[in-house]
């Protein structure tokens, strides 16, 4: 199969790689620092196991290597998916089937919009990727699925074979018809990604903090009162409901750590994407993640204010000069509470 990959980061690097072990002629359309790294790119599953990619792999910065992709993963931030959607409208075939595998609720909407709706499939990635030894080694270094949509007739039988692809690669994609109540699910988890940038905290460390669990639940429970409003169903991602999980994270630590391990592990270096860009010194999505949920309620009529503070902070610190001015879990904690008046 013919894949391209559009914004090969530490996600689109990983899957890519991932689907190139596995026999998949892909292209890598990415920053020149990753065409640089192309003799030693390869991937690290979350039990260790090590993957390179074949000999056939192509790593450029060009887009003209989608030109002849039957699939287009797009893995850029969500501030280009519109660039996006003009790149792949201007390189890649009429009938390639576009895969947003992006943080956020909009991105397939926005690519829909350009690209039309009939070859336009969401996605979803639920784990996390860090890259390591100057950034050729992908490793996944937190639990969840790949999830996308199955898409009508050619579409569907494109996706099909997309997941033998990726199984080929030792990697399951779980194709769902119910993909944006996935997605909906995804996005009441990933509001941690914006605690994280707000604190500083690794994802580990954020989770096993009772003051960030306090404002994470706080940022679930809006999100899910918000999406509500809006007629979505969240699906839940982990095995548990998005409810549960934001009553289960105000549990003491030793009960927490006991009863829900699933919830609470990840590896103590991994640092949420959030976090990655304001340490590069680069704008974040806090706008398709904490901000989404902001943006939501107001449509809907409703009150968002942990997530409120969360975005403020971030953009604080995106503004910020290093060493950038974290606050601490507690300190966020009073934050939302006095501006909740909780």
């Amino acid at each position: 199969m013919r894949i391209g990959v559009l914004g090969a980061g530490a996600i689109g690097g990983y899957l890519g790689v991932r689907l190139s072990a596995g026999g998949a002629a892909v292209s890598l359309v990415g920053r020149r620092s990753l065409v640089e790294l192309r003799s030693r790119l390869c991937a690290v599953a979350l039990d260790g196991g090590r993957q390179r990619p074949g000999d056939d792999l192509v790593v450029t910065e060009d887009p003209a290597a989608l030109r002849d992709a039957e699939v287009v993963l797009v893995t850029v931030k969500s501030t280009a998916t519109a660039e996006a959607a003009a790149l792949i409208d201007a390189q890649a075939r009429a009938e390639a089937v576009v895969v947003s595998f992006q943080n956020g609720l909009g991105n397939a909407r926005i690519l829909r919009d350009t690209l039309g709706a009939s070859r336009v499939v969401a996605g979803m990635v639920a784990f996390n990727v860090v890259r390591e030894d100057e950034g050729a080694r992908l490793r996944q270094a937190t639990r969840g699925p790949l999830v996308a949509g199955t898409g009508e007739g050619a579409v569907d039988a494109v996706m099909r074979s997309l997941g033998e692809a990726f199984t080929a690669g030792g990697l399951a994609l779980e194709l769902r018809r119910d993909i944006e109540g996935v997605l909906a699910g995804k996005l009441l988890l990933n509001l941690n990604n914006g605690i994280c940038a707000a604190t500083g905290l690794p994802i580990a460390s954020s989770l096993r903090s009772r003051d960030a669990r306090w404002c994470l639940s706080r940022c679930m429970l809006e999100g899910l009162a918000a999406v509500h409003a809006a007629g979505q169903r969240p699906v839940s991602v982990l095995g548990l409901p998005p409810w549960l999980i934001a009553r289960a994270l105000l549990l003491p630590d030793a009960i927490l750590l006991r009863v829900a391990k699933r919830l609470v592990s990840a590896d103590p270096q991994a640092r949420s994407s959030t976090l990655q860009d304001l340490d590069a010194g680069k704008p974040t999505e806090i706008d398709a993640l904490n901000g989404a949920i902001v943006a939501l309620g107001r449509e809907h009529g409703v009150r968002c204010p942990a997530n409120e503070t969360v975005v403020e902070v971030v953009r604080g610190l995106e503004a910020a000069s290093p060493p950038l001015p974290f606050v601490t879990p507690a300190r966020l904690r009073e934050r939302i509470m006095v501006r909740t008046g909780a």
